[in-house]
């Protein structure tokens, strides 16, 4: 964001200047797609409308007296603003056949969201996974360490954030390849100093690294949860090992997805897969909080449906083969 304060206006931006071609022209170079465009809609719009009484919930219940609920409503918010993106800015354009040169200066500030929230969501998530690991690792010293540490994370996750959206390219959505790229696709004759100004060295390392740390942060928090279990089957380490691997499985995906559109166009249908892996990225903790959190469950059903569910947890905590160190067995992780 930076460069439209150094320069004025997007317009001005170098290499973003699509005034060679009329808007007219631009919408022939884009392709409708409104199979996948509303159906991305309906379901953003339904995760939306999820998040909020899960967050009033956790509120209500006072769970955000627990420092690993400070990080999960802040990864919420975040959540719901990718969500934002990933459905209800990219469904429309993907409705409406769009490229970036139909309207630079929303795809422009919209790209740089999309950037600033999927960052924001991958640090938040690893800094979760590592809340938990050093809280179970050292849990004698729990009430004095994990509130620390989840404001440290807070502080992290937040200027992390304000760096990669002021301070890196943004990105461009392009409807006939069904992603957000670096490159805006709007020079007539492709260059390197055009190539500079579009490269996201930032984004391709955040992603990679992203990947490795869930990979060994999983491998360790869930191999810390079942010695805790002391090798029973409990529920409660079932529920961990199912979060988690829905976690990893749909972050690594997307992550993986974009880092190969570096290199490669790969297939419409990876393309998809990696469109639908982002949407479901962002909404699988509302769906996890509401279907495997006791207490969110419970207070859900109670409030959405008016309907009353006992349960055997009471206080935030999770299941009782292994106590207050797996508190997020109902939480995200």
């Amino acid at each position: 964001m930076n460069r439209i304060i150094e320069y004025g206006s997007v317009d001005a931006i170098p290499y973003y200047n699509c005034s060679w071609k009329s808007f007219e022209e631009w919408e022939t170079t884009g392709v409708k797609k409104p199979w996948f465009g509303w159906p991305l809609v309906i379901f953003g719009t339904f995760i939306e409308f999820l998040y909020i009484p899960i967050i009033y919930i956790i509120f209500k219940t006072n769970l955000i007296r627990h420092p690993c609920y400070k990080i999960i409503v802040m990864l919420a918010m975040i959540d719901m603003s990718a969500t934002c993106c990933s459905c209800l800015i990219t469904g429309p354009l993907l409705i409406i056949g769009s490229v970036y040169c139909m309207y630079p200066t929303f795809t422009y500030v919209a790209g740089g969201i999309a950037l600033n929230t999927w960052c924001m969501a991958c640090a938040a998530t690893v800094s979760l996974f590592a809340n938990r690991i050093i809280s179970i690792g050292f849990r004698e010293y729990a009430d004095v360490i994990e509130k620390k540490l989840a404001y440290s994370s807070i502080a992290f996750v937040l200027s992390y954030g304000f760096y990669i959206y002021y301070f890196t390219p943004s990105l461009a959505y392009n409807s006939d390849i069904m992603a957000w790229l670096p490159d805006p696709l709007s020079e007539e004759t492709p260059s390197k100093e055009a190539a500079a100004m579009y490269k996201n060295t930032i984004q391709a390392w955040n992603n990679w690294i992203f990947v490795t740390c869930m990979f060994v942060l999983f491998s360790v928090y869930f191999a810390m949860v079942k010695r805790l279990a002391k090798g029973q089957k409990s529920k409660a380490s079932k529920a961990i090992f199912i979060q988690c691997s829905i976690i990893c499985f749909f972050n690594t995906a997307t992550a993986l997805v974009y880092n190969t559109l570096a290199i490669v166009t790969p297939a419409p249908w990876i393309l998809a897969f990696g469109q639908i892996c982002w949407a479901c990225n962002h909404a699988c903790p509302a769906i996890i909080y509401v279907t495997m959190n006791d207490t969110i469950r419970r207070e859900f059903y109670r409030l959405v449906f008016r309907l009353h569910l006992t349960q055997k947890v009471e206080d935030g905590t999770s299941s009782a083969a292994v106590g207050k160190t797996t508190a997020t067995s109902q939480s995200k992780i």
